[in-house]
């Protein structure tokens, strides 16, 4: 898959005279964004072009208001998710002030029709564009073919990035994976914490520092599967279990997210590790001693693995 922030640029390495294309924030790259992709892409192939998707890094959100929501997924993984649903190329496009000023007209001409060359577009339910937030109709000047793609629904409401962070925010793990249509994740370099699972515990852990910008599940202690990014080893998803909790027992102030790694054993500080939640194993709570402590550690261990990797 080709990226590239620059459309003509984009439209020279992959050699094409058109495309089809959609365009959006694609945060989470949730069943919507999906149901999206995969039109442009099935559409793309039936006509043998190119399926070409426009998004935005940062969120356009982070830089017109202060109150930026948290991102359901790192561009890196956006990518990734992209990639697998077929995606040939991303118009990566750094989102700044200058490109919100724009009009949707000015945005199609110089980088729908100028640019990537597209003459078939799709969009989603809710689509806007440009400072005058204009609709769809506004790009048919410029595109030959524009679909409004209709929402997924699920459980009756329309799947979105909005309703996922309420759902993480609010402990429903099963329902946001649900819209997500895959696990729950994050990314981050392995960091140094206070060293008291391996040598205290006996339960060595990997934590995780995990940008300020990432959405995150509500405090709890969570069966997961982790996978190291880069490096010897890197792919493999392994069982794992996952407290995002503040550690009453050592009367912790600050939330801290640690992995432990089943049935592994490695210095990997410094390195990328990547972990999805798949299930909430329990509430963390403050033990009478060291010992009830590393019995139920061991006891989430146990449930753990009854579940796929």
């Amino acid at each position: 898959m080709i990226v590239d922030s620059h459309p003509k640029t984009l439209r020279e390495r992959g050699a094409w005279a058109s495309c089809t294309a959609t365009v959006g924030n694609f945060d989470g790259v949730h069943l919507g964004h999906q149901a999206l992709l995969s039109r442009t892409v099935e559409n793309a192939r039936a006509r043998g072009v190119p399926a070409v998707a426009i998004t935005f890094d940062p969120h356009p959100v982070s830089v017109l208001s202060s109150r930026a929501p948290k991102e359901l997924c790192s561009t890196a993984q956006r990518l990734e998710y992209m990639e697998r649903l077929g995606v040939d190329a991303v118009l990566l496009l750094p989102f700044t002030r200058e490109l919100a000023s724009e009009s949707a007209e000015e945005f199609c001409r110089r980088v729908l029709e100028e640019g990537l060359a597209a003459d078939e577009l799709f969009v989603g339910y809710d689509f806007r564009m440009g400072k005058d937030q204009s609709g769809a109709a506004t790009l048919e000047a410029y595109v030959p073919k524009v679909t409004q793609v209709d929402a997924v629904l699920l459980d009756g409401s329309p799947v979105s990035s909005t309703r996922i962070r309420k759902a993480l925010a609010e402990g429903r793990l099963d329902e946001a994976n649900a819209l997500l249509g895959r696990p729950f994740s994050v990314q981050g370099e392995v960091v140094h914490g206070e060293g008291r699972g391996g040598p205290l515990l006996g339960v060595p852990t990997a934590n995780l520092d995990v940008p300020h910008t990432q959405a995150m599940t509500a405090p709890a202690v969570y069966a997961t599967s982790a996978r190291l990014l880069d490096g010897e080893g890197a792919g493999e998803w392994r069982m794992s279990v996952t407290s995002f909790c503040k550690n009453p027992t050592f009367d912790g102030s600050a939330l801290t997210l640690e992995t432990h790694i089943m049935d592994f054993s490695g210095d990997i500080y410094g390195r990328e590790l990547e972990v999805r939640f798949l299930a909430r194993l329990r509430q963390d709570r403050r033990f009478d001693g060291l010992e009830a402590l590393i019995a139920q550690l061991h006891a989430d261990m146990e449930e753990r693995r009854t579940m796929p990797v």
